[in-house]
């Protein structure tokens, strides 16, 4: 059964006193859902997968973005590439929402075990390597900015991607 099938996402095994180890592998597993939805998303096609997530303001926003035969596009560009791709709203939001989901379980997680919660989660997997690198950020990205969201901080990031 596919991502996009699920009723009820299984939530990671976070309960309190937990180790470090534990917090790690429950942080990893939401990361890892995160990689998987995208993946689902692009129907396993595609070379990279960069995901950004924050959390400012009490406010989380998430989006995604891909490499494909060493072009980066933007998720409701796919079919600009393969015309195959299904980038329908209700399977874009129904991503997102997913993200959203991974997003506000992380946070859970975090204030459980008492560890910061990162403002920001850039997310880069490597399908073809099987490579995941992970940055965060824990100070304030935009929110202290009256002229920027959470939306230019990932155009900034897609630009740069696709600049290198």
């Amino acid at each position: 059964m596919g991502l996009f099938n699920k009723i009820k996402k299984k939530k990671p095994d976070d309960g309190e006193g937990k180790t470090t180890e534990i917090f790690e592998d429950a942080f990893s597993a939401i990361q890892t859902d995160m990689v998987q939805i995208c993946l689902e998303y692009v129907d396993n096609r595609a070379d990279k997968i960069f995901i950004y997530a924050s959390f400012e303001d009490n406010t989380i926003s998430c989006d995604y973005f891909y490499d494909i035969k060493g072009r980066k596009i933007e998720r409701h560009k796919l079919n600009l590439i393969d015309d195959t791709y299904d980038t329908s709203i209700q399977r874009q939001k129904m991503c997102m929402d997913i993200l959203a989901d991974d997003m506000k379980q992380l946070i859970s997680l975090c204030q459980k075990h008492g560890r910061e919660i990162p403002t920001e989660i850039k997310l880069t997997y490597d399908i073809n390597s099987n490579n995941l690198n992970a940055n965060y950020q824990y100070e304030p990205i935009y929110s202290q900015y009256h002229d920027k969201t959470s939306d230019d901080i990932y155009e900034e990031w897609f630009k740069e991607v696709s600049d290198l």
